[in-house]
């Protein structure tokens, strides 16, 4: 979910392919407008290019996160309901959203760095890159986790030794390392720290891959480490969320580099890959699989179904337009502030419905589709605040020279 920052540098040997300027520039960079306008409220980019398609499958991976995480917290449904109940059997697979998102990081992550490796364009400065990672990031991440901290203390009467040991461990992603298991804090965010392992590994991961010449070497070889990878996962790891090593990027290499081979293409085979009714229907058979198949073969078969899915979203006739529908590329915009907030806003409606849901009018049935249908919408108004106020302007990249600037200036004027 990041831009990136580039800096000239001498050319290397690129493999042929269209221009990448063609494929990269999608649509460029709205002009400013009224508030809450479409345009006000679309991501900013550093490098001024904006694909819809993947905030498109941001607001997919959000919906289906959001979706599995309600009933969770708010209790609406027994383990006798999930084993016989389609719906929240399907509701279940939601958290393979998880993944979703190492694929899109993946791609966005490896498009500067392949630029540059097979374009010959500017080469990423790596201390930029990690800055742009803290400034982008970190000031919703730590908002939000200040935030839940008094609350717990407050309102759920944890133990302060506990919760701010626990605190400080979730503020440095590194939860899972020091205790085993994800955040007491905020739970979604065990997702989060194998994501920064990423940002800090994406170099090394990049320069590995895209490096390899030729082409089908290169492609080859990351559909091996894809395979290689899941199969070790499966075979020596415990798969359960207890576990220090499922808990870190070792569990969910491959999907960063089935996005690094989606990357691949759309930098240099995207034009030969025609838009078609066809990818439609592959498309739709991949999304099924993702969402309904189970079993141990999932952690290695569905990095490259969703790579599949993922192609068909630019390259579908019918998907594609969903896709880039303007309303929903701009939810998926804000997938990171609403991941960071579901919780809350999921916990702040069960307390305020439970009153209401309890009285004798309102039976059981109609009382979980009221809390189901209002704690989504919650979920989403509250990731809408935080994006609007905090991550957004955030995504500016010149945002911490303009604040210094300005409490500067305050200064002068109280002076």
């Amino acid at each position: 979910m990041g831009e990136h920052l580039r800096t000239p540098t001498a050319s290397v040997p690129t493999e042929s392919a269209p221009a990448a300027s063609a494929q990269m520039k999608s649509l460029p960079e709205a002009p400013k407008s009224r508030f809450l306008a479409p345009s006000s409220l679309r991501r900013i980019t550093t490098s001024g290019g904006y694909i819809p398609e993947i905030d498109g499958l941001r607001f997919v991976a959000i919906l289906v996160v959001v979706l599995y995480h309600v009933p969770i917290q708010i209790a609406i449904r027994s383990q006798e309901e999930v084993a016989s109940n389609p719906f929240w059997q399907l509701i279940g697979k939601g958290s393979r959203g998880v993944e979703l998102f190492f694929l899109i990081s993946g791609f966005i992550l490896g498009l500067p760095f392949a630029a540059h490796l097979l374009k010959g364009k500017k080469a990423v400065r790596l201390g930029q890159y990690y800055l742009r990672r803290v400034t982008r990031l970190e000031p919703p991440y730590m908002l939000v986790i200040l935030l839940r901290l008094p609350l717990l203390i407050v309102v759920m009467h944890k133990a302060l030794r506990d919760t701010v040991l626990h605190g400080v461990a979730t503020l440095l992603y590194m939860h899972g390392f020091v205790f085993g298991r994800g955040s007491t804090i905020s739970p979604p965010t065990w997702s989060l720290e194998i994501e920064i392992q990423f940002y800090c590994l994406a170099p090394l991961f990049a320069w590995s891959y895209f490096s390899l010449r030729p082409v089908w070497l290169r492609r080859l070889a990351g559909f091996l480490f894809i395979i290689a990878a899941g199969v070790l996962q499966t075979h020596f790891l415990i798969l359960d969320q207890e576990s220090r090593l499922t808990l870190s990027i070792l569990n969910y290499v491959q999907y960063f580099f089935s996005g690094f081979i989606l990357c691949d293409l759309f930098l240099v085979d995207w034009d030969r890959i025609p838009k078609h009714w066809a990818w439609d229907a592959i498309s739709a058979l991949a999304w099924s699989w993702i969402f309904v198949v189970e079993g141990n073969q999932m952690h290695i078969l569905l990095p490259l179904v969703t790579l599949v899915a993922y192609v068909g979203a630019f390259k579908g006739v019918l998907f594609r337009g969903f896709f880039r529908l303007t309303w929903i590329s701009l939810v998926g915009g804000m997938c990171y502030s609403i991941y960071l907030t579901h919780g809350l806003a999921i916990a702040g409606t069960d307390v305020l419905l439970r009153k209401v849901l309890a009285s004798p009018r309102i039976n059981e049935w109609e009382g979980a589709s009221i809390a189901f249908a209002v704690s989504i919408l919650a979920s989403f108004a509250v990731g809408l605040v935080l994006y609007v106020l905090i991550e957004r302007p955030c995504m500016d990249k010149d945002w911490p020279v303009m604040l210094w600037r300005r409490l500067r200036n305050r200064d002068a004027v109280n002076m």
